[in-house]
C-alpha cells in the first residue's frame, strides 16, 4: 500500500505550478483553496500536501493562515515551505498541519539534526531535493553542499525514518518519476520510507513507484491538468 498526497502549491494569492522550480515558468490554476481541497476530500484523500512557494523563496512561510480552512474540509495537511527555523516548524504545526517538511534546514545545519528530531519527531519529514545528482536548497535557488546520500544519511542517524524525496528536473514536466534515482536511494537505505515527488503523471508511474517500494507519492500538475484521476490514484495506490 502506498499513500497519495494531492498538492497544493501557493503563490500569490493563488494556486500554480512551476516547471523545475523557476518561478518565471509558472501555470495558474485559480485560486479556490477550499473548493479544491473538498475535491481532494470528495476523491477520497486522507492528505494535502501543500508547498508555500513564497515562504521557500523568503525563507518564512506565507500561508499558514489557509492551514485551517484545509483541514475544515477533513484533509491531513502536510505543510512546507520558509520553514527554515525551529520557530517556523513550530508555527506552522501550531497552525493545525499535521506534518511538515523542510530542506534547507536539515541541509544548511545538519549539525542540529538530532535537535530536530529530538522536539518534533515524525511530525518533521526532512525533503531531500535533488537537481542534477545534488541538493537544491533555498527553495531550489542554489545547491546544497552535502550530496543527497550525505545529508540523508546525517538525517537518519539522527533517527529520521521518512523522506520527502523530489527530482527537482522532473517537477512540474509530467515527464515520469525518476525511479533510477529513488531505486539507487532505496538500495542504500532500505530502513527507511520515501515519498516520491516530480513528474508523475500516470496510474503506470504509481504502479512503478509502489512496486519499487515508495510509502507515497506527490500529485501535481497531473490532477490539475487531468491526466491522472485522484480517486483511480488512491484505489490503485491502496491495492494489494
Amino acid at each position: 500500500m502506498m499513500d497519495i498526497y494531492p498538492a497544493m502549491d501557493l503563490l500569490g494569492g493563488a494556486i500554480v505550478r512551476l516547471r523545475e522550480g523557476r518561478f518565471g515558468e509558472k501555470t495558474v490554476y485559480g485560486n479556490d483553496f477550499t473548493g479544491t481541497a473538498k475535491s481532494f476530500a470528495d476523491a477520497g484523500s486522507e492528505w494535502i500536501h501543500v508547498i508555500d512557494l513564497e515562504g521557500a523563496k523568503t525563507g518564512t512561510p506565507c500561508h499558514l493562515h489557509i492551514i485551517e480552512k484545509l483541514r475544515s474540509e477533513g484533509l491531513k495537511v502536510q505543510y512546507g515551505g520558509g520553514l527554515r527555523t525551529e520557530e517556523n516548524i513550530a508555527s506552522a504545526l501550531d497552525a493545525g498541519a499535521e506534518r511538515v517538511y523542510a530542506g534547507s534546514l536539515p541541509a544548511e545545519s545538519p549539525e542540529n539534526l538530532e535537535e530536530l528530531f529530538h522536539r518534533f519527531g515524525d511530525r518533521l519529514i526532512p525533503a531531500i531535493d535533488i537537481r542534477s545528482g545534488k541538493t537544491a536548497v533555498s527553495g531550489w535557488q542554489k545547491d546544497g553542499s552535502l550530496s543527497p546520500e550525505m545529508l540523508l544519511e546525517k538525517c537518519k542517524r539522527a533517527g529520521f525514518r521518512l523522506f520527502l524525496v523530489t527530482a527537482v528536473n522532473r517537477d512540474g514536466t509530467a515527464s515520469g518519476p525518476d525511479r533510477k534515482m529513488y531505486r539507487e536511494l532505496r538500495g542504500i537505505f532500505p530502513e527507511v520510507s520515501l515519498i516520491a515527488a516530480g513528474g508523475i503523471s500516470s496510474l503506470d508511474d504509481i504502479r512503478c513507484l509502489k512496486a519499487d517500494g515508495l510509502e507515497g507519492a506527490v500529485l501535481g500538475k497531473s490532477l490539475y491538468e487531468g491526466t491522472i484521476d485522484l480517486k483511480e490514484a488512491i484505489r490503485e495506490a491502496s491495492s494489494c
